[in-house]
């Protein structure tokens, strides 16, 4: 046998062997078309790494099997992976940008928190109580004679709650302002508690509830947040303006 007759049959085993391992590429399996349904390629997602395994879950759980065109697509998280490699990239850019914009958000929140935190310990509130009352009973929480006069049935569920007010300090507070609101963690936008514009001395050392509602109908993450267990909800208390009886005044600036 030649020289030149090894080399071929070198060469083409070269060949298969490599087409074999480039078909066998895990990082070339298809993703699941309009679905998160991951069982038909397990076999494959084994093959990967754990790091990248986790990137291909990921990836599909945030797009929910969902594959735009390069001009569909939206530049800063372009969804149009078809395989695994792709996904692998396309997530690892994703966490590159989130672990940024954690970073902005963090020194964001640092300056807002320095703001808040003087009229914080000046004016404290928290939750005291939140319950889902019928329109009726909501009604006569605001008018005490709301039952003693004729009136017609409203059973729709309306979604209230009881904000304990304290003043720790030395001083009587003549009025402030600010919003009670809540972080969810299934839900991007926080939950708008309570705006509280009251104008009412409140003497030091010493606590107020005010009962808070609009009278509309209850939605369903307000209806979670009253059987909240698991600690889905975080309340948090941004003060915008507090007045001192002393004639002091202090504004958060936001």
């Amino acid at each position: 046998m030649s020289l030149s007759t090894l080399i071929k049959g070198g060469l083409a085993i070269v060949a298969v062997i490599l087409l074999v391992v480039y078909f066998r590429d895990p990082h070339r399996t298809g993703l699941p078309f309009g679905s998160t349904d991951l069982s038909p390629v397990q076999k494959q997602l084994a093959r990967l790494s754990t790091e990248e395994r986790h990137l291909v879950e990921s990836y599909v759980k945030r797009s929910r099997g969902d594959v735009l065109t390069p001009a569909m697509a939206d530049p800063d998280d372009p969804l149009t992976a078809r395989t695994f490699g792709e996904a692998i990239e396309l997530e690892r850019r994703w966490n590159k940008k989130m672990a940024a914009e954690q970073a902005r958000m963090a020194v964001f929140k640092e300056q807002r928190e320095a703001r808040l935190t003087p009229l914080r310990a000046l004016v404290q509130v928290s939750v005291s109580k939140a319950e889902i009352l019928s329109g009726s009973d909501y009604r006569a929480l605001r008018d005490p004679a709301f039952y003693q006069k004729p009136h017609g049935v409203d059973d729709k569920p309306v979604f209230v709650t009881r904000l304990s007010i304290q003043n720790p300090g030395d001083v009587a507070i003549a009025e402030f302002s600010g919003s009670v609101k809540a972080h969810d963690s299934q839900n991007v936008l926080p939950m708008d508690l309570c705006w509280i514009d009251l104008q009412r001395e409140i003497q030091a050392h010493s606590d107020y509830e005010i009962v808070c509602g609009d009278g509309r109908q209850a939605n369903q993450q307000q209806k979670d947040f009253v059987e909240d267990t698991s600690g889905r909800f975080e309340v948090y208390w941004e003060p915008r303006h507090i007045k001192l009886a002393d004639g002091t005044e202090v504004d958060s600036g936001l």
